[in-house]
């Protein structure tokens, strides 16, 4: 006899298939993004000193087009309901970000590009990518299961974070061996049509991504039942603003310095391609392997003991570039770098979303992340000032590396006194949007991800 199906199993049988194809999909994207990442912004400030401009306007285009970004974060909710879902404004992010590359490619080419055109085109790229979190933190957590979100996320996670690894490695042989044939220029038009090429397959898998419902055009997501916290656990707002102020002014003295370490290493150092790559990838090697180790800090002893740690650790970093530019001192304060950026990151998106009312993080994370690009605008802006008036020489970086790490000090001062949660989140996945040797990496929490 022919067996009966029940048309509830086969309606669970398509539904978990669908949501298995969607899990690969996803890994896909992250794949493709991470590749992206790390042929293809990651040497944008590179490139500018490549194509001929100054070590001044090389760190400004690490920074400045980010507060581009973070304005039109600002209205993607009302740019979401205009063009019909989170997921076409995903995509259309997507493939925006990959033809960002194209101008930046034949600028490559020809070998002739304008302060002013750069700006442009990394505005138009890191508008795409900033204005699409919040919408794609909301519909990534309609798309994966609750069941297992975790173990997914940092699966994923780990997947993005080798190939932006890989990308990263692959770019720096490249352009030293295109650099050794008096052909960097052409090196670089080749990365930046793979960076393309990646996010436009990562577009592609994001276009084929569903979900079983219609996603509402709003961009607070579904909030799981919080239960209310006890009254000794809870934050006080003060406590809340004193904790987001040192968050912002930090950004303003790590930016003062981070954006011109490019031009310092490529333009006074005079370090080769190779040489470059590998001080960014010893502090992103560190960065990511230390992340388990404060993670079990955070979870045995709070995320505040690791914000603390990291906000300490971070503080000599800028200055130590003083002391020596031998390369075996410089690769220690890079493993240093990445322990120090890995307990901060990790004890700031902990303690944010620790702090913030659960029913509002999406869209409190849009303004402090729009916040927090006005700082790095201001940081970057002051730190051209000082190059400018002084001039680009190895003394002037000095004062630069000296001034960011004092005030990173005086920033500490925010901390004391406020009363921050005993009890965290267990963990939360993030995704790495850029890779800046002396200011860590643009990263942005993954909220579907985070483990109470």
């Amino acid at each position: 006899m022919d067996r009966i199906l029940n048309p509830a199993t086969i309606h669970r049988t398509s539904s978990a298939g669908k949501s298995d194809r969607n899990l690969a999909r996803s890994l896909g994207d992250a794949a493709c993004f991470g590749g992206m990442v790390g042929c293809g912004e990651t040497y944008f400030s590179a490139f500018a000193l490549a194509v001929g401009l100054s070590e001044t306007a090389s760190g400004l285009i690490a920074s400045i087009p980010l507060l581009v970004g973070g304005v039109i974060q600002l209205v993607s909710p009302k740019a979401i309901s205009w063009i019909g879902g989170y997921r076409r404004w995903i995509v259309a992010g997507a493939v925006l970000q990959s033809l960002a590359f194209l101008p930046l490619a034949y600028a490559a080419w020809t070998g002739s590009l304008s302060i002013v055109m750069f700006l442009l085109i990394a505005s138009v790229y890191w508008a795409a990518g900033l204005s699409t979190g919040p919408a794609w933190n909301t519909w990534i957590e309609q798309i994966v299961p609750v069941a297992g979100r975790a173990r997914f996320f940092s699966k994923r996670s780990r997947l993005q974070q080798i190939c932006t690894f890989s990308g990263l490695m692959v770019a720096g042989l490249v352009l030293q061996w295109t650099s050794h044939q008096d052909m960097a220029l052409t090196g670089f038009a080749g990365l930046f049509l793979v960076a393309a090429m990646l996010r436009l397959v990562s577009a592609s898998f994001l276009h084929r991504t569903r979900n079983g419902s219609q996603v509402a055009n709003h961009i607070e997501p579904p909030q799981k039942d919080v239960a209310e916290k006890p009254a000794e656990e809870r934050v006080d707002d003060r406590s809340a603003i004193r904790l987001l102020a040192y968050l912002v002014a930090m950004q303003v003295f790590i930016q003062l310095s981070g954006p011109y370490f490019v031009p310092y290493m490529l333009g006074q150092l005079e370090f080769d391609y190779v040489v470059y790559v590998g001080l960014i990838a010893l502090a992103f090697l560190s960065k990511v392997i230390s992340f388990a180790f404060w993670g079990r800090i955070a979870e045995e002893s709070g995320a505040a003991k690791v914000l603390w740690f990291g906000g300490i650790g971070l503080v000599p970093l800028a200055s130590l570039w003083i002391v020596s530019t031998n390369l075996i001192w410089l690769a220690i304060i890079q493993i240093l770098s990445g322990i120090a950026w890995a307990a901060y990151e990790l004890g700031f998106f902990l303690m944010f979303f620790e702090t913030l009312p659960a029913k509002h993080r999406t869209r409190l994370l849009t303004y402090h992340n729009f916040a927090n690009t006005l700082a790095i605008c201001a940081g970057a802006l002051a730190g051209a000032a000082i190059l400018a008036y002084w001039g680009t020489t190895s003394l002037t970086y000095y004062y630069l590396f000296g001034l960011s790490s004092a005030g990173r000090l005086l920033c500490l001062g925010l901390l004391v006194g406020a009363v921050l949660p005993k009890h965290s989140l267990k963990s939360i996945g993030m995704r790495v949007l850029s890779i800046r040797p002396g200011a860590g990496s643009v990263t942005a929490p993954i909220i579907a991800s985070a483990e109470e």
